[in-house]
Order: C-alpha cells, then structure tokens, then sequence
C-alpha cells in the first residue's frame, strides 16, 4: 500500500501569499503530497497538476485514438457497461440555478457520440454526476491520484457504503456547468482525461462583486462581465492527463470547448473541516430565520435539521458522524502504535498524518463545546464529548 505522509503534524496553516499572476501549473513527478499539502491545500491555493492520468484505465481505453480526431470509444464502453439510466443535464434549458437534469439509457446517450450526429440534442446534453464507480465496484477506471487520497468525506461514505461524491463526467463541446461553489463548500479535484475545458475561477470573496439588488448572483458568467466588475479571476485551459485542484469556497464556471470526459471528487479534510463546519451552521442559522415564525412549535429544532439536510445536503448528525468515524479509526492506529490508517483506493495515512487528522478534529470539538453549537441537541453534544474526552485519554497514553 502507498503511504501519504507529512512532515509534521503542526495544524498551523501556511499563511496565503498574495495572489499570483497566473494559476500555477507543475508536473506531477515534482510535487510530493507533503508539498501539495502545505502548498495548496492548507493556503488553500489551486493549481493544475499535469501528467496525472496516463495510466489510468480510462484514458488509455475509452478514447479511439487510432482515428483523427480521436473520438469516445464506444463499442468498448459497451463492453465495460451496461444500458442503465444516467444522470443528464439539458444545458439547453435553465431550472432555477443549475440546468434541467433528465434521465437516459447510457446507450442513446452513447448513439449520438458514436453516430457523431451534431446536429441533434448532442451539443445540449451533458452526462454529469454519474456515480459509475460505486455503481460499479468492481471496475476500476482509474485511482484517485495520491494527492487527493486524504479524503474523509468519501473516505465515510464508501466504507459505509453510502452515496459518494465520486462523479464521471461526459459533455460534447459547448456543455457547461453554471456558474458555482462546490457542495459543503469543498474541495474539488477534476482530471480530464479526453478533450479540453475552460474554467473560470474565482478567489474567495470575489463572487460578491456579482451580487445583483437582490443579493443573487449569476447564472452565467463570462470573461467580460466578470472583468466589468472589477472580478479579480483566472482562466484555465485543462487539456488531458491534467487535473485541477479548486480550494474551497473558490466559485466557478466550467465550458467543454471540445468533446470532453473527465473524473471529479468533492472531498474535505483536516484542512479544511472547521470551514465545512463553519458553512453547516451559517446554513442553519438560515434555516432558523426563514421558519422563525414557527419557533413555538414543537420539535423546532428537529424541524430544522430536516430542512438543513435538504437545503444543504448534509445536517449536524451527517458531519459529526463523519468526524467521529474518521477520529476512531486515526485513535485506533495510533493507539496501536501502527500509526497506518487505510484510505479508499489502496493508500495509507503515515502517524504524523493520522496526529495531524486527531488534533484538527481535537479543536474542532473543543471550540463546538466551549462556545455551545451542540447545546440544541444534547445527544450529539454529548458523542462529541465523549470523542473529544478519548482524544485526551489517548493522547496521555501516547
């Protein structure tokens, strides 16, 4: 098993620099795991990393690169695949912040790829957050790129064998993905591996400028109007092989400006937990000031947390059940002095890595006490204690 390993298990975050000319760009053989994390994910910077896909299964079999231009390999995908409904988007067709989403047999998405029949719905459909690895186990198109493999929020999900946020990407060129934040506020990796993508990325808090009078903020975007107000953005051309790193609360907008494929995951991690966190309660604070008129009734704050889940994605119990899980298995090493903790896709956490993981989660629980977030629910308050009471017991016998 590969072994992802930091050099320290200092918590303090590199401090920002201030912001560069250009979003940087280095090959994969000349940047470690420890160097990314201190680098970019903890400063919370993007950066594209060239060279991460060659040998993966994807990008050596479902491109027919035996033709010019290479197109999808679609007898192939037939053979791998079989005709179950995916998940499509109409960017055709706008419903409320995000495109219509539809379902289709993967084979009619396939006919107007392998008939190369531009003319019909093929320039508007977009298959997009397709689950293709959990729906299908057992094959294994590609590994998550050791960069990326501290992941707790997948890391959760697959070993409990939950809905995942790892998603296969196919639009034809003029597809896109509207202008957004990714879910929980996470980070994002996404790695072509067929055809080119522009991005338009924006540092946290820039989105504000766009700000209409009634404090939404655009469906689309393009180079000139976020130049016309002041955006301070980038623009990346992603080729294949190349992966993109987007930091949290980094806003974006993606366009296929060819027939593009590409592999995506949402994940956090001790880098940035404590700001998922942070985004959970403002999204609860939302939630009780749009039903405050109801706060008489009874079970308000169950009420609540029901609506939390359904606006956000994710409720108090789904996040504390993550941080406990991945807190007891990091104890659970280390108190065996094994100081290895498995991650999805045949990695290992090195000690200091998984002591790294024990004291990020040691203060966030420490703060979620001290200052009340959990008062509401003592049920949860009082796991969280108990996990935060076994860190300590731990750490004392360490």
């Amino acid at each position: 098993m590969e072994k992802i390993e930091i050099s320290s298990d200092t918590t303090v975050a590199a401090t920002p620099s201030v912001l560069p000319a250009k979003i940087e760009r280095i090959q994969l053989s000349n940047l470690s795991y420890d160097q990314f994390f201190r680098n970019f994910m903890q400063p919370n910077r993007a950066v594209v990393v060239e060279g991460i896909a060659n040998d993966w299964e994807c990008f050596r079999r479902w491109i027919d690169r035996s033709v010019v231009p290479p197109k999808l390999n679609v007898p192939y995908l037939k053979q791998k695949l079989a005709n179950v409904p995916v998940p499509v988007a109409d960017c055709g067709r706008q419903h409320y912040n995000s495109h219509e989403k539809l379902e289709l047999p993967l084979y009619d998405f396939f006919q107007s790829w392998e008939n190369d029949d531009t003319e019909s719905n093929r320039n508007r459909y977009y298959l997009k957050d397709w689950h293709l690895r959990s729906e299908c186990a057992g094959y294994e198109f590609y590994r998550t790129p050791s960069l990326f493999a501290s992941d707790w929020l997948n890391e959760y999900l697959v070993e409990q064998a939950a809905d995942d946020y790892r998603f296969v990407y196919i639009g034809p060129k003029g597809t896109w993905t509207a202008f957004h934040a990714d879910v929980f506020g996470s980070y994002s990796w996404s790695v072509n591996i067929f055809g080119r993508k522009r991005w338009y990325l924006l540092p946290p808090g820039e989105e504000r400028k766009l700000l209409n009078s009634l404090r939404n903020l655009p469906f689309s975007v393009t180079g000139q109007t976020l130049r016309d107000a002041g955006v301070t953005f980038f623009t990346i051309e992603q080729g294949p092989g190349e992966a993109i790193f987007v930091p949290t609360g980094w806003y974006h907008q993606v366009t296929n400006v060819e027939d593009a494929i590409s592999v995506n995951h949402n994940w956090f991690n001790g880098c940035n937990v404590a700001t998922i966190w942070s985004n959970l309660r403002d999204a609860l604070a939302d939630v009780r000031r749009e039903i405050d008129d109801c706060r008489d009734m009874d079970n308000f704050e169950k009420h609540c947390q029901v609506m939390l889940k359904a606006s956000f994605g994710m409720d108090y119990a789904d996040f504390l059940a993550i941080v406990l899980y991945v807190c007891d298995k990091r104890l659970a090493s280390l108190g065996k002095d094994v100081g290895q903790v498995k991650q999805i896709d045949g990695y290992v956490l090195g000690k200091q890595h998984a002591q790294f993981d024990v004291v990020t989660i040691r203060n966030l629980l420490h703060e979620t006490i001290e200052k009340g977030f959990l008062d509401d629910y003592p049920d949860m308050r009082k796991a969280a204690a108990s996990c935060l009471n076994k860190i300590l017991l731990t750490s004392r016998a360490l």
